[in-house]
């Protein structure tokens, strides 16, 4: 049975033909001298196109051949440099990845995880109806490499009514009885003043903000298994940030998190 080798090519003369006759897979061309044995392939096999050693004819190709790899490692770089899903991207294109797309810089952390926010950052689509819904805001946020979930404020009860949630509910402070008293749940200073919970409205810095009585215009931002989600302090604004992108304007964010 005929053997494939480095110099085998489809158009060999005694090269077999059929549908189970084996072929040599492509492969990156990185030296001049698979640059060479790819002219050779190309040239016809009269001895005018010969290539002697030490020959003007095969110093041209080596020539030609030497811009063309500066070329394709030129590109082999663009394009390791520009989108981080390589070993090749390293801390100078985090930085510059940073810089383009808004994100702030995360100097203490590493590389991986910075390449994470870079790469959710790239992927961000354009303004679509799907991306108001909580799931689309928990996966943006997960594949920028924050391990948190985010919960709609709208609940039911068995007869199909609806309610609403406060902080203090959801992280079981107080009891469900508490829900809809008037002064207890809506007071500004008890339960939906910024200073009792952290809050995410307009601002990628802590501030204070009141929903009053709105408390459908809010959800919650926590840990995938309930109470405080753990984010690195380093990438606490960058996170902040993240979620004034993603969430629809005129929603606050309750966000358990505990920054370390």
């Amino acid at each position: 049975m005929y053997q494939v080798t480095d110099d085998s090519t489809v158009h060999g003369l005694n090269t077999p033909h059929g549908y189970n006759t084996p072929h040599k897979f492509p492969s990156v061309t990185s030296t001049e001298g698979d640059l060479l044995k790819l002219n050779l392939q190309l040239y016809p096999t009269g001895r005018v196109w010969y290539l002697p050693e030490n020959s003007n004819f095969r110093a041209l190709h080596q020539a030609v051949n030497l811009s063309f790899l500066r070329a394709i490692n030129d590109c082999y770089g663009i394009v390791d440099s520009t989108l981080p899903d390589n070993a090749n991207f390293d801390e100078s294109d985090c930085i510059v990845g940073e810089y383009r797309y808004g994100i702030v810089p995360s100097d203490g952390e590493s590389i991986a995880m910075r390449m994470t926010a870079i790469a959710q950052a790239m992927a961000f689509p354009e303004n679509i109806l799907y991306r108001q819904g909580p799931l689309y805001l928990q996966a943006q946020l997960q594949a920028a490499g924050f391990n948190v979930q985010v919960v709609e404020n709208i609940f039911y009860n068995t007869d199909g009514t609806h309610y609403y949630k406060t902080p203090a509910d959801i992280l079981g402070e107080q009891p469900d009885a508490t829900e809809h008293g008037g002064t207890t749940q809506h007071g500004g200073g008890t339960q939906h003043g910024g200073g009792n919970y952290q809050v995410i409205a307009n601002s990628d810095q802590p501030e204070n903000f009141d929903v009053g009585g709105n408390l459908w215009a809010t959800f919650f931002i926590m840990g995938t298994t309930g109470g405080n989600a753990l984010v690195p302090a380093a990438r606490e604004q960058q996170f902040r940030q993240l979620v004034l992108k993603l969430k629809p304007a005129h929603l606050v964010a309750y966000i358990f998190v505990q920054y370390a």
